[in-house]
C-alpha cells in the first residue's frame, strides 16, 4: 500500500490550483488528513473520510448536515482506488452540486499521480535489489549462494549460465547525475530493443560503470546479435565505451570476468572492445604480462630506445610500429596509413629492431617486446 506520509504539500497545493483553489484534503486509511491547504487541519481527524473508507463509497456532506460530520466541512469526498484497494480519500470543499463534476475530475488526477508513484517507488525498489545482486554475483562467492537465490526470486528472475560480462563506461568529466540520466535510458531502449531481458540479465551501477552480467543460454548468434544492439546503442552515446569478457560458465568465474572487462577498457580507447576479438585478446594478454613482472623489461626497452633517439625520433618510430601492428603487419596498409614510401616504413622497422637490440630475434619475439612497449607507453602519448 502506498505510505501517504510521503506526501508533500507541495502536491496538494498544485492540485488545488487546477481546481480553482478550492481547498483540497487528503485522507489516509484511518480518516486523518494527512495533506491539505488548510494547513492547520492535518493530523486531525475526518467523519466524512471514515464513513467513504467504510463503504467504499463517496459522501457528500452538506452544510445543514456538517454537525453529523466532525473535523469535516462542507463538500464532496472521493474513494481513491489504487489496483482495486482503496489507499484513501480526496475532499473538496464548496457546494455539493457545484463541486460533484469537478471532485470526480479531481479523483481521477489524485489516483493517476498516485499510481504514477506507486509505480516509481516500486522501481527504485527493483533496482535497490539489482543492485545488492549485482554485487553479490561480482564477489563470485558461493557462500552467498542463499542470498543469491532470495534475491532472484523477488526479481522473478533466473540467470542462465554460461553469462557475459559487460562493462559500459562513461566519459571522464561527466557528472555520476549526467551519466546516470544517460544510462537509464540507454537501458530503457535494450529492453524494448530485446537487448537485455529483465528475467534473466543482472545490471546496475558499480563503481559509477554501468555493468550487465547477461544470460547467454540462447542461440549462438541470437547472443551475438543482442551484443551488437548493445555496442550500437552506447555508439550513440558520446564517449561512451563497452567492454565485453568471455563466457563465464559458473559463479566463480564471474569476477575474472569483470576484470578481464575492465582490463580491455584499460588497453583501448576504441568505442567497443570484446575479448573473443583476436586483436583483443592479444592486447588483453600484453597486458596481463605488463602487471605481472613485464613492466621493468617494458620500461627498460624504452629508456634503451630513448637514450639513443630524441624524444620525435622515438615517438615516430613507436608509432610506425603501432600503425604497423594494427594492420597486422601488412606494409602496403601501413605505410598508406602513414603516408610514406614502403621502404621508409621498412627502414623505420629496422631501425626500431637494431636500437632495442632485436635484430637477432624471431619475428614473434620482436613483435612481443614492441607491443609491451607501446602498452607500458602508448603510441597516441608519446
Amino acid at each position: 500500500m502506498l505510505e501517504f506520509s510521503n506526501l508533500t504539500q507541495d502536491f496538494v497545493e498544485a492540485t488545488s490550483a487546477l481546481v480553482g483553489g478550492r481547498t483540497i484534503n487528503i485522507m489516509d486509511r484511518n480518516a486523518i488528513i494527512i495533506a491539505s491547504t488548510e494547513k492547520d487541519r492535518i493530523g486531525s481527524f475526518h467523519q466524512g473520510a471514515a464513513e467513504v473508507i467504510a463503504t467504499g463509497r463517496p459522501v457528500l456532506i452538506e452544510r445543514k448536515a456538517l454537525s453529523q460530520y466532525p473535523g469535516a466541512k462542507e463538500g464532496y469526498n472521493m474513494p481513491i482506488f489504487l489496483k482495486d484497494e482503496l489507499i484513501g480519500v480526496v475532499g473538496i470543499f464548496g457546494c455539493p452540486s457545484e463541486v460533484k463534476d469537478v471532485a470526480n475530475l479531481l479523483r481521477v488526477y489524485v489516483t493517476q499521480q498516485f499510481s504514477l508513484q506507486s509505480m516509481a517507488q516500486r522501481q527504485n525498489v527493483e533496482t535497490e535489489v539489482r543492485s545488492q545482486l549485482l554485487r553479490l554475483l561480482l564477489l563470485g562467492d558461493t557462500g552467498q549462494l542463499e542470498a543469491i537465490s532470495q534475491l532472484s526470486v523477488l526479481l522473478s528472475l533466473q540467470l542462465a549460465y554460461p553469462v557475459r560480462v559487460i562493462i559500459l563506461r562513461a566519459p571522464e568529466g561527466e557528472s555520476p547525475q549526467e551519466h546516470l540520466i544517460r544510462f537509464s535510458q540507454m537501458f530503457q531502449n535494450l529492453l524494448w530493443q530485446g537487448a537485455l531481458d529483465r528475467r534473466h540479465d543482472v545490471f546496475g551501477i558499480q563503481e559509477n560503470d554501468y555493468v550487465i552480467i547477461r544470460s547467454q543460454g540462447g542461440e549462438a548468434s541470437k547472443e551475438q546479435s543482442a551484443i551488437q544492439k548493445i555496442a550500437e546503442t552506447a555508439s550513440h552515446e558520446k564517449g561512451c565505451r563497452v567492454a565485453v569478457s568471455s563466457i563465464c560458465s559458473r559463479l566463480e568465474a564471474i569476477p575474472g570476468g569483470m576484470k578481464e572487462a575492465n582490463a580491455l577498457l584499460a588497453v583501448s580507447n576504441e568505442p567497443f572492445c570484446c575479448i573473443d576479438d583476436t586483436e583483443f585478446r592479444i592486447r588483453y594478454l600484453m597486458y596481463k604480462s605488463l602487471i605481472h613482472g613485464g613492466e621493468p623489461q617494458a620500461q627498460e626497452l624504452y629508456h634503451r630506445l630513448c637514450s639513443s633517439q630524441d624524444e620525435q625520433q622515438a615517438r615516430i618510430l613507436l608509432t610506425t610500429a603501432h600503425i604497423y601492428y594494427q594492420v597486422n603487419g601488412s606494409v602496403q596498409k601501413a605505410s598508406q596509413r602513414l603516408h610514406i614510401h614502403k621502404n621508409t616504413l621498412l627502414y623505420r622497422m629496422k631501425r626500431l629492431y637494431s636500437l632495442l637490440g632485436l635484430e637477432g630475434e624471431t619475428p614473434f619475439a620482436r613483435e612481443f617486446f614492441i607491443r609491451l612497449i607501446l602498452l607500458y607507453h602508448p603510441a597516441e602519448q608519446v
